[in-house]
């Protein structure tokens, strides 16, 4: 019971208002005792990968470069390489940030140089020794980061010397289509 200004009694306003009071005190500790969602933390990690690059494109590549870590030349792909030698060392940081990318430099004929921003999402292995970088024959490159080296993706034969074709006019080259290319390196 509830008592008025006077001290007059008014039934029935003591029970809901106790139990109001009782479902407000409930909401705050079940909030309280639950408390803020936290995320598990990956710790900062820094690697420094074996870079290799594989060319699945119809010409050799003269040089490439991951953020600015030389690789060196890529040789057109086989059924069972991928071309490039392993060079050290491109650097990785973990956890990657939300827009994570890398810059890939490359040139065929060291007079026009290409670059594309490729992005990289992971996933990240429990122990990282190669970043591969992934030259396809439509423009397009991919970038995976490995605990081993992989096997081409692709089996491609190469017909003639360093390109795909023993006619080279016949060799077609798309690396404009998702890259700014320029003559000189920039």
């Amino acid at each position: 019971m509830a008592f008025g200004a006077q001290g007059t009694q008014r039934p029935g306003l003591f029970l809901p208002a106790v139990f109001s009071l009782l479902a407000m005190l409930f909401a705050c500790t079940t909030a309280t005792a639950a408390g803020p969602k936290h995320e598990k933390v990956e710790p900062f990690r820094a690697y420094n990968l074996t870079l290799y690059g594989y060319n699945y494109t119809e010409t050799e590549i003269g040089s490439f470069e991951v953020n600015g870590a030389g690789g060196g030349n890529i040789s057109v792909s086989t059924p069972t390489a991928g071309g490039s030698k392993s060079t050290c060392c491109a650097s990785l940081y973990t956890p990657l940030p939300p827009d994570n990318s890398v810059h890939i430099k490359w040139t065929r004929d060291s007079k026009t140089w290409c670059e594309a921003k490729v992005p990289f999402s992971g996933p990240v292995p429990a122990n990282p020794e190669y970043m591969e970088v992934h030259f396809y024959r439509d423009g397009h490159i991919e970038v995976a980061v490995t605990e081993t080296s992989s096997p081409p993706r692709l089996k491609l034969e190469r017909l003639h010397g360093n390109s795909r074709h023993q006619d080279k006019s016949m060799n077609v080259i798309n690396d404009e289509k998702f890259a700014r290319c320029q003559r000189g390196y920039f």
